[in-house]
């Protein structure tokens, strides 16, 4: 089972900027064979960013407000092994709303990659937490709805969430 640091895994001086500043979130994990759960999760059904397994595949999402979501997943299923998982956001254009490119690593290897069009101006939520390991309050991804909390089935080491530049 994945770490359960409660309700709220990071103050919001830690979280506040992760949908719209450059940053990387690198994560320590143990990942079963077909890993399932969330590994990370800011904002809720509203709008937020996710990153999750299914069945092994590596999926980064970002909400925008439900007008707009994006999706970028591993070309294929992550190994059973311990690894780290890295997740790196930078501006296309750096302005407020500009459009990010997130790459997806695993042991500093490209596993994915991809565009988010338009990205939140300000905060996705005064409220919502930075959730390790499993997905309180309201899904960001449809694909775990059903499932919340979706906890992850591996467990998660140390995290080290860095802004860029």
């Amino acid at each position: 089972m994945g770490h359960d640091r409660g309700p709220c895994a990071f103050p919001s001086s830690a979280r506040r900027a992760l949908g719209n500043k450059p940053n990387s979130v690198a994560l320590q994990a143990t990942l079963p064979e077909r890993a399932n759960g969330v590994l990370y999760k800011l904002g809720g059904a509203g709008g937020g960013l996710t990153c999750f397994l299914v069945d092994g595949v590596l999926t980064y999402e970002y909400n925008l407000f439900l007008v707009q979501r994006t999706t970028i997943v591993s070309s294929e299923p992550l190994p059973t092994a311990t690894t780290t998982i890295e997740v790196e956001t930078t501006y296309v254009e750096p302005r407020p709303g500009g459009p990010l490119s997130v790459t997806l690593r695993v042991e500093g290897v490209e596993v994915g990659s991809g565009v988010v069009p338009v990205s939140a101006p300000l905060l996705f939520s005064a409220n919502d937490c930075l959730d390790i390991g499993r997905a309180y309050g309201g899904a960001v991804s449809r694909t775990y709805a059903e499932r919340m909390p979706f906890a992850f089935d591996g467990a998660i080491g140390k995290v080290h969430i860095a802004y860029i530049g």
